[in-house]
């Protein structure tokens, strides 16, 4: 049963106002980018606090107990330290990984939790410190990631709402335009190749005086990823179109 072009063109004004928000939200993401930088280089340059020093920009330490552990299973499990403490310790904290302190803790413990800003980043007992999962390193990157996600659903939904709108009763005739569809996988996969991309900008923001660098990197390798993908969804599409022809010619393949 085809729609009516009304239908089609309440779509498509959604379609653009989707796109819109998306957008603010990519300013958004781009606008803290910057600040998600700063903050990077202030974590990676600052030092223990000495007596009397203000705690704001330097590592200090508060004492808690610990309630309760808990790995969770699954292919990324998480390695929870539930505590119990001043109102300045948090609550949870995921060490992220079996050792070395987290496989040794048990209810009742004393531990030492190393705070920075709003961040508790290490925990210590015994002399055993471990990191903790909750720092602002790879801020920056996450930032980037979701503007360039944002960019992505946001074109993809303005090239929706614009044909939408101009083909409204040529969409209610004829169905949906094949450009729906591939520009559809085109921005899924984008969307997916910001996965590398991130990694490669982890990997290269690493070390003080380069928390810059990481952010850049993902931009860099993500506007190179995009020819491969458009390249790749385009050969798919190909392939199934032929492998649809000659079904429609000779019939279906032999099992």
């Amino acid at each position: 049963m085809s729609r009516r072009p009304w239908w089609w063109r309440g779509w498509g004004v959604g379609s653009l106002l989707g796109a819109l928000v998306l957008l603010l939200a990519l300013a958004g993401f781009v606008g803290s980018v910057s600040e998600a930088v700063g903050t990077v280089r202030a974590f990676r340059s600052a030092d223990t606090c000495a007596d009397g020093q203000a705690r704001a920009d330097c590592f200090h330490s508060t004492s808690a107990t610990v309630r309760s552990t808990e790995r969770t299973g699954g292919r990324n499990p998480e390695y929870k330290v539930r505590l119990d403490g001043p109102e300045a310790v948090p609550g949870e904290v995921d060490l992220g990984a079996d050792g070395p302190l987290f496989e040794r803790l048990k209810p009742g413990d004393e531990v030492t939790v190393t705070r920075w800003r709003d961040y508790a980043t290490a925990l210590g007992r015994g002399g055993v410190t471990q990191q903790t999962r909750d720092s602002p390193e790879s801020e920056p990157e996450w930032q980037a990631g979701l503007g360039a996600i944002c960019l992505t659903l946001a074109c993809y939904l303005l090239y929706v709402g614009v044909t939408l709108l101009a083909r409204a009763r040529k969409t209610a005739e004829e169905g949906l335009p094949y450009g729906f569809r591939f520009f559809g996988m085109c921005t899924v996969w984008s969307a997916v190749a910001v996965v590398p991309a991130g990694m490669a900008g982890a990997l290269a923001s690493g070390g003080h005086g380069h928390e810059n660098r990481g952010w850049l990197v993902l931009a860099a390798v993500w506007a190179v990823l995009l020819p491969g993908v458009h390249f790749g969804v385009r050969w798919r599409d190909a392939r199934r179109r032929r492998a649809a022809r000659a079904e429609r010619l000779y019939g279906p393949r032999p099992v």
